[in-house]
């Protein structure tokens, strides 16, 4: 399923107002529901997404913006994270001859000294 807005740059029929009109959810099958977000509120139906933008689009007035893949996004950063540790990602920032530095290089000398 994917998510997203409307966002109206001008009104024409003085109803639905500017900026964020109505979302919308596109399932699996295409199919399209459309919710207003206006003081009188309703929900439609659509057979796709072109629909909306045929009877919505007010000539390039309104536009269909896609909300991200929130989920997609996760699970690809969450993949390239797996093979990173929080200790490389660290040692790359740290300055070289710092203290951070030094007891990361030699860490049984630091639990040594600590004991």
């Amino acid at each position: 399923m994917k998510c997203f807005y409307l966002w109206r740059t001008e009104d024409e029929s003085g109803v639905s107002g500017t900026g964020r009109v109505a979302q919308g959810f596109i399932a699996d099958n295409g199919r399209v529901s459309l919710f207003w977000l206006s003081e009188h509120p309703s929900v439609t139906i659509y057979d796709n997404i072109g629909e909306v933008k045929a009877i919505h689009g007010h000539s390039g007035k309104t536009e269909v913006r896609m909300e991200p893949d929130y989920k997609r996004a996760f699970n690809e950063l969450k993949a390239a994270m797996s093979e990173v540790t929080l200790m490389d990602a660290a040692v790359k920032r740290l300055p070289v001859e710092g203290a951070a530095a030094s007891m990361l290089k030699e860490p049984e000398k630091v639990m040594v000294e600590e004991a």
